[in-house]
C-alpha cells in the first residue's frame, strides 16, 4: 500500500530529476527503519525510478541542551540504523557535526546528485529547518508525516479540550487505522546499490566514526557539547531499546 497522500507535504516546486544518482532520505525526526512512512516513501520513489536509496542521518551540535546524555541517546539510534541497513538495499550515511556549523552545505551537496529528497514532517522545530532548506534544494523536497495514528493535516481545527479532541478521534480516526506504515519498508525490496559517497564529500564531511557509534561513545569527549551531563546508564537510545521498553510495558505494566 502506498503512503497516503494526506501524509505528504511538498516543500518546494522543483521538478523531479530522473537522471539523478539516487533518492535521498534526509532522516531528521523519525529516526528508525521500521514503521516509518518517510522511509517507505523514499523506497517507493527509488523503486519507481530504478535508483539507489541514500539514507542520510545527521546530528548537529547546536540544538538546545546538547550534552553527552542527549548525544549518546541519538548515537545509539544511529548505531541501530547502521546495523539495520547494513544488509539492505540502501546506503546509510550518518553524520555527526564535529564543531558548530561544520555540516553546513552537506544536505545541498547531497541533493545536487539526487532525483528527489524525502524528509520527516514534524510539528516541533523541524518545519523551520525544512522551510530554510527547501529553496536551496534543486529537486523536489517532500516532508512525510510519521508522527501518529492521526495525520497532522487531517484537520485544521485547534482543539481547546481533550474531550473535544477525543470526540473528533472517535468520529474520524477509523479510516487512518487502515493505512498503517509498512513494518519493514526495505523487506524484499531490491534496489541498485550505491557503492559510496564521492571522496570530496567524504573528505569534507566524513561519516560518523566507529568511536562515536560504538559502545560507550568515547568520541563524545572531543565534541563541543556539555560534558557535565553523562549518558543515562539505564535508558539507552535507539529502536532496539525502544522495542524492548514497549514489550515490557505491554506485558507487565
Amino acid at each position: 500500500m502506498p503512503v497516503p497522500e494526506i501524509r505528504l507535504r511538498p516543500c518546494n516546486d522543483r521538478p523531479l530529476r530522473p537522471q539523478g544518482d539516487y533518492v535521498l532520505y534526509w532522516m531528521i525526526a523519525a529516526r528508525r527503519t521500521r514503521s516509518n512512512f518517510a522511509l517507505q516513501r523514499a523506497v517507493e520513489l527509488a523503486h519507481e525510478l530504478g535508483k539507489p536509496l541514500l539514507v542520510f542521518e545527521p546530528v548537529r551540535l547546536d540544538y538546545p541542551w546538547a550534552s553527552d546524555r542527549l548525544h549518546a541517546f541519538i548515537l545509539e539510534g544511529m548505531a541501530d540504523n547502521a546495523r539495520a541497513l547494513k544488509e539492505r538495499s540502501a546506503l546509510y550515511s550518518p553524520y555527526v557535526e564535529p564543531e558548530p556549523n561544520a555540516g553546513r552545505g552537506l544536505l545541498v551537496e547531497l541533493a545536487h546528485a539526487a532525483c528527489a529528497v524525502v524528509t520527516d514532517d514534524s510539528p516541533a522545530f523541524l518545519p523551520r529547518m525544512t522551510a530554510a532548506a527547501a529553496p536551496r534544494i534543486d529537486v523536489p523536497l517532500e516532508a512525510v508525516d510519521s508522527n501518529g495514528l492521526l495525520p497532522l493535516h487531517a484537520t485544521e481545527r485547534v482543539f481547546q479540550t481533550a474531550f473535544a479532541f477525543r470526540r473528533y478521534l472517535q468520529a474520524n480516526l477509523r479510516p487512518h487505522l487502515e493505512a498503517f506504515p509498512a513494518k519493514d519498508p526495505l523487506r524484499r525490496v531490491t534496489l541498485p546499490r550505491l557503492a559510496g559517497l564521492p571522496q570530496p564529500i567524504l573528505k569534507r564531511w566524513p561519516i560518523a566514526s566507529a568511536e562515536l557509534l560504538g559502545p560507550g561513545h568515547p568520541g563524545l569527549s572531543a565534541l563541543g557539547i556539555d560534558h557535565r551531563i553523562a549518558p543515562a546508564a539505564h535508558s539507552p537510545g535507539g529502536s532496539r531499546a525502544a522495542a524492548r521498553a514497549l514489550r515490557r510495558f505491554v506485558s507487565a505494566r
